[in-house]
């Protein structure tokens, strides 16, 4: 019985994750092809709470986890919509709650991943949306830096100058900069300085190779596990 429910769960995430993975990856696209004018501000905003909007929805399951998640949600949208319009010393707390709720319902999902009993479209939604989300939460937590320690990072002019929105174009340069530290791209453009930049580069790094290669595993193992039991000859009687 508890096998059966927990398959129908499964079923019933299928869409979440996909549209939770759909809003990260047009989160990370869209926004470059945007033009860079001031009455674009808000589209970091707005992507960034679809994305968080999209992650409360799959992880809403739980009333208690739901409400924890919510209350972060709101207290860390609201200081960024009014960074946005303008109000000033209130981007780097939102920024902090916004770190804080992408970690925890990434968390949520990476447990759901775990106690996954069977392979299915949810399970690989799931694993490659928590991976994505680490990647965002690390990329605002160079922003934070960024902005607590201005030089933080050696970036090179062409990214920045002429930017009609300089916080909003070195937080696309930071994020570019957390997807390639993630992936171990490491092309060497944008580089951390101080010690507190370097760790958290460092931190990131061997998270991204970490989580691949256990996350194959577990997938792996997960299969076999699957194949074995649907193939296995039933003992004659």
């Amino acid at each position: 019985m508890n096998l059966r429910l927990s398959h129908l769960f499964a079923k019933s995430r299928v869409g979440h994750f996909g549209f939770l993975f759909i809003s990260l990856l047009a989160t990370f696209i869209v926004p470059e092809l945007l033009p860079d004018e001031g009455s674009f501000r808000w589209q970091i905003p707005l992507f960034l709470t679809i994305v968080m909007l999209s992650a409360l929805n799959a992880v809403s399951d739980k009333r208690a986890e739901f409400w924890v998640a919510a209350s972060l949600l709101l207290f860390g949208l609201v200081p960024e919509w009014m960074h946005a319009f303008g109000v000033e010393n209130t981007d780097i707390w939102g920024k902090i709650l916004i770190a804080a709720f992408l970690t925890y319902v990434a968390m949520l999902i990476l447990r759901m991943v775990l106690r996954a009993t069977e392979i299915d479209v949810e399970v690989i939604l799931g694993a490659l949306c928590v991976y994505l989300l680490f990647a965002l939460v690390w990329g605002v937590a160079y922003q934070i830096v960024a902005l607590r320690h201005p030089g933080a990072f050696a970036i090179p002019p062409a990214l920045l100058e002429g930017a009609a929105n300089p916080e909003q174009a070195l937080g696309a340069a930071l994020q570019y900069f957390s997807f390639v530290t993630i992936t171990t791209l490491g092309y060497g453009d944008i580089q951390p300085v101080i010690p507190i930049a370097r760790s958290l580069a460092i931190t990131e790094a061997l998270f991204g190779q970490i989580y691949l290669v256990t996350l194959i595993a577990r997938l792996v193992s997960m299969e076999s596990d699957q194949r074995l039991t649907r193939y296995r000859p039933r003992d004659e009687t």
